[in-house]
């Protein structure tokens, strides 16, 4: 067994792993990327060796002059770090010169391959907003009900490729929407810290990326109870699946073990994409989370709107001032660039800095020596916050009656739709096999549904249930308890304008409030 290292510390393997980055960060970067780029430029490359005299004349080609043995040495260094190997092809050498050119051949290693493939994502990288691509969501739900539709027989019979091609795009879909909602955090992480944007750009964008987090949050929750669903349905057949995609002759390593493959062909890969809709005991699953961000990121945006909309006197961005005081350096000649550093700045030449030491019973002349001189007294607020001026009575305090009785007017009027849309759900009381309801009702009803079903976990299995409470607002009494059974053979069917949505395998039991408190009642009876 492996001893256990400190955080601190790296191991040997760790170490030596991380030496194939050296070259992308050293002072001869440009041409160490340059000749990796020889070997990773085209699949030809990929699968070839090149020498020394190959590598300089394909730079050549490029516009990089190197002498051969420049070249050489930057290979023999690329080697040493474990970004090429040297090939152990013969070459046939009809002469002494090209025996010299052609001693040593150089192919590019598996760990050089990813590095320079990292290497160049980054330098492409562009500090620019990233959609999620929330579009995977029903991709991911289409590719789990065609997995889940075949029994053992039918199973057993498909084609191995097929399996694992199906397999292999759910969890494409799936590593496309994790990758994508990173990046967008990510980006949304540095607008928020951001302190350069006037009101009116702020607002406008604030505008836009507001309603895209709406419409986020909105296809998350829609879709996450079906998807949750599908996966706990489909999770006693991960092993069967997995085992007939794996079906067939694969690849060997040199020690013997199997070649990886896609994600997904491994049971354990499947764990992941539960934690993601389904979540696990003790932890919520990381799609609420990702709700959640959205959440607090819409907040976050109104709290910066705030503070950019607020008077004058509070701390604000100088980026904007800054950059335009930039351009007038830029653009002056030498004696305005110093005057200009005088009025921005307040530092004068050398003989001013005496005049706050004068005493009017002892003036100190302009030429006296610092070292002799007594120290000046710097006041607290020039010496701390670089203010001269004193400091005034308080600014007028802002009136924000309007905006918020408008906000409070706004909340009363979703209160309101909420409540309406949670009494037209209680009037389907009993277990409906179809229920046609408005838009906002199929909504109301959704979100309850997917309360229920995370909160039940792995739990709702045959015959099994769960339960959650439609509540208009906090503390407010309950409209209706939704208890969501298992019942092999029966479905739900939720109609509305906006399309139909079929629980399979799923009944949908109303209770209304009034039933809810009688059973309460007989309880405590």
């Amino acid at each position: 067994m492996s001893q256990q290292l400190p955080p601190e510390r790296l191991g040997q393997d760790d170490r030596v792993r991380l030496e194939a980055l050296r070259y992308a960060v050293n002072e001869e970067a440009a041409s160490y990327l340059a000749i990796m780029r020889t070997f990773t430029g085209a699949i030809a490359g990929l699968l070839s060796d090149q020498s020394a005299a190959e590598v300089a004349q394909r730079l050549a080609e490029q516009g990089l002059e190197l002498d051969v043995d420049t070249v050489d040495a930057r290979l023999s260094y690329l080697v040493e770090h474990g970004n090429l190997a040297r090939s152990p092809r013969e070459t046939e050498a009809r002469s002494l010169r090209d025996y010299l050119a052609n001693r040593a051949r150089y192919q590019l290693t598996q760990r050089g391959e990813l590095v320079q493939r990292q290497v160049e994502e980054l330098l492409q990288h562009t500090d620019t907003a990233h959609e999620v691509s929330t579009e995977m969501l029903g991709g991911i739900l289409d590719g789990l009900r065609r997995l889940r539709r075949d029994d053992a027989p039918a199973l057993a019979a498909a084609d191995p490729d097929d399996v694992a091609r199906r397999i292999g795009t759910v969890f494409a879909q799936f590593e496309r929407l994790v990758e994508s909602t990173r990046e967008f955090y990510t980006y949304l992480s540095q607008v928020l810290v951001r302190y350069d944007l006037d009101r009116d750009e702020y607002q406008a964008f604030k505008t836009a990326l507001l309603d895209y987090l709406q419409r986020f949050v909105e296809e998350v929750a829609r879709r996450m109870p079906q998807i949750a669903e599908e996966l706990t349905a489909l999770r006693p057949l991960v092993p069967a699946l997995t085992a007939r995609a794996n079906a067939g002759s694969r690849l060997m390593s040199l020690d013997g073990r199997q070649a990886r493959r896609a994600r997904g062909l491994d049971p354990r890969d499947w764990d992941g994409l539960h934690s993601w809709f389904v979540g696990t005991p003790g932890r919520d699953a990381d799609a609420d989370g990702v709700r959640r961000l959205a959440t607090e990121a819409m907040r976050a945006l109104l709290v910066n709107l705030r503070r950019i909309a607020a008077s004058s006197d509070r701390e604000r961005s100088r980026y904007a001032d800054l950059l335009r005081l930039a351009g007038w350096f830029d653009e002056a000649d030498d004696a305005t660039a110093h005057a200009l550093w005088a009025a921005a700045f307040g530092l004068y030449s050398c003989r001013h800095l005496a005049f706050p030491a004068d005493d009017d019973a002892d003036p100190v002349p302009a030429t006296a020596s610092w070292w002799r001189t007594p120290v000046a007294e710097v006041p607290v607020t020039l010496r701390q916050r670089g203010e001269r001026k004193v400091t005034g009575r308080s600014g007028r305090r802002e009136d924000f009656t309007d905006a918020k009785r408008a906000r409070l007017a706004e909340r009363q009027a979703a209160e309101r739709r909420r409540a309406a849309a949670l009494a037209e759900v209680a009037r389907h009381s009993g277990e409906p096999e179809v229920l046609r309801i408005s838009d906002d009702a199929r909504a109301a009803l959704l979100e309850v549904l997917a309360r229920a079903l995370t909160g039940s976990g792995p739990a709702l299995g045959a015959g099994g249930e769960a339960r959650a409470d439609a509540t208009a607002s906090t503390g407010s009494q309950a409209a209706f308890r939704l208890t969501v059974r298992r019942t092999p053979g029966r479905s739900t069917t939720i109609a509305s304008p906006e399309g139909r949505l079929v629980l399979s395998d799923l009944t949908l039991s109303l209770t209304t409030a009034t039933d809810v408190r009688t059973g309460r009642q007989e309880v405590s009876a």
